[in-house]
C-alpha cells in the first residue's frame, strides 16, 4: 500500500479534531505513558497492544492510535522547522518516519480483539430494518410534530447524516412533478466523501415526497432545512414510539434507502456512492442489503454529486498506485497542507 503524505496529515487531523471526553483522553495519556516506559521501539507497540488483557485490549488499542496521530503531527511540525533551517536530510527523515507510524496505525487497526474482548455492543442499525413493517416510514412521518418534519422527510427520503442536517440541507421546487434536495457533505476531505450532492425526486412516486414538496411549496419554492442531531433523534424516537416502532434514528432511515438503491439500482454502484455522499463505491458495502430493500419503492430519478467516484478499476486522480515510497518531492507535498492545522488536545 503506498502513503500520501497529504492523506496522511489529513488523516491526523481528522481523527484529532474528534471531540473525545476530558476523562477518555486522560485516560490515553496514562497508558501512553506506560507504553512509552516500556522502552519498545514504535514497530514493537502492535505487539505490546496485543499481550495486553482481554478486558483492556480495545482501550489499550485505542490510547496507542490516538497517540501515534499526535507523534505524525508533531513529526510534520518537526521536518517543517528542519526544512526552514535548510536541514532537508534531516526533514526526509522526519516525513519518512512518519510514513512508519502511519503503517504501524494500520496494523493496530487490523490487530483482532481476543476472545474476551470488553467491547460496546452497540444496536445494529442495519440489522434493525428487518424488523420494521412496510409501513413504517409513513408511520413515522404520521407521528412526528411539525416543527421536525421536514428534518425528518428530508432524512427518510436522502438518507443524509444528522451532521449534514446540522449545517444546512435545501429543499427546492423544480416543477409540478420534480423536487430536489441539495446537501453540502460532511466526512469529507481532500479526497474522501462528497463535498456537495443534489438529488432530484419523481414526487409522483413517493407520497414522502409529495408530502415534502407541499411544504416547500408553501414557502414559495424553496425550504431550508436545519436540525441538530440530538434534537432529531429525539423527534424521531419520539416519533417511533407514538407510532408503536422500533426505535428509529436516522442511520437507520440511511442503512434503509441504501438497501431500496441496492435492490432498484443493483448494477449502478457510482450512482449508489453519491446518493450516499460517498467518493467509492467500496463504502456502500457496509450499508444495507438488497434483500432488506425491496419494501417500499424508488422515487430518486437523478443524482448529481462534487467527485467522480473511485471504483476498483478507476482509482481517484492524483493518488498514487506505487508501492515504493518517493521522497523526492515531499516538501512540497506535505507542508503546504501545515498552514492551517485543526486544533487538537
Amino acid at each position: 500500500m503506498a502513503y500520501d503524505l497529504k492523506r496522511i496529515l489529513s488523516e491526523a487531523k481528522d481523527h484529532l479534531a474528534k471531540p473525545k471526553k476530558a476523562n477518555t483522553l486522560e485516560r490515553y495519556g496514562r497508558i501512553w505513558k506506560s507504553i512509552n516506559q516500556s522502552g519498545l521501539r514504535i514497530t514493537e507497540y502492535v505487539d505490546y497492544v496485543g499481550c495486553t488483557a482481554p478486558g483492556q485490549f480495545v482501550l489499550t488499542r485505542s490510547a496507542a492510535i490516538h497517540a501515534l496521530w499526535k507523534l505524525i503531527i508533531q513529526k510534520f511540525h518537526s521536518a517543517h522547522r528542519k526544512m526552514t533551517a535548510g536541514l532537508k536530510q534531516a526533514s526526509t527523515d522526519e516525513l519518512t518516519e512518519v510514513v512508519g507510524v502511519r503503517m504501524v496505525i494500520d496494523m493496530l487497526r487490523d490487530k483482532k480483539p481476543p476472545k474476551d474482548a470488553f467491547t460496546r455492543k452497540g444496536r445494529s442499525k442495519r440489522g434493525n430494518i428487518g424488523k420494521l413493517p412496510e409501513d413504517w416510514q409513513q408511520r413515522l412521518a404520521d407521528n412526528t410534530i411539525t416543527a421536525a418534519l421536514p428534518a425528518v422527510l428530508v432524512s427518510l427520503l436522502s438518507g443524509c447524516r444528522p451532521e449534514e442536517l446540522a449545517m444546512g440541507v435545501t429543499v427546492s421546487v423544480v416543477d409540478d412533478r420534480h423536487l430536489s434536495i441539495f446537501i453540502n457533505g460532511a466526512k469529507t476531505n481532500e479526497t474522501n466523501g462528497q463535498p456537495w450532492r443534489k438529488l432530484t425526486y419523481d414526487v409522483g412516486l413517493s407520497p414522502l415526497a409529495g408530502r415534502l414538496w407541499r411544504i416547500a411549496s408553501r414557502k414559495g419554492g424553496v425550504l431550508h432545512v436545519k436540525r441538530e442531531p440530538r434534537t432529531l433523534h429525539a423527534n424521531m424516537a419520539t416519533a417511533s414510539k407514538k407510532a408503536g416502532l422500533p426505535p428509529i434514528c436516522a442511520y437507520v432511515a440511511r442503512h434503509f434507502l441504501a438497501s431500496q438503491l441496492k435492490h432498484f439500482w443493483s448494477d449502478a454502484k457510482d450512482a449508489i456512492a453519491m446518493v450516499l455522499g460517498h467518493a467509492s463505491t467500496a463504502t456502500q458495502k457496509r450499508y444495507g442489503s438488497r434483500q432488506q430493500g425491496r419494501k417500499g419503492g424508488m422515487a430518486i430519478v437523478e443524482v448529481e454529486a462534487a467527485r467522480t467516484v473511485r471504483t476498483p478499476d478507476r482509482p481517484h486522480p492524483g493518488v498514487s498506485t506505487a508501492n515504493s515510497l518517493q521522497t523526492e518531492h515531499f516538501e512540497e507535498d506535505a507542508f503546504g497542507a501545515l498552514l492551517e492545522l485543526s486544533p487538537f488536545r
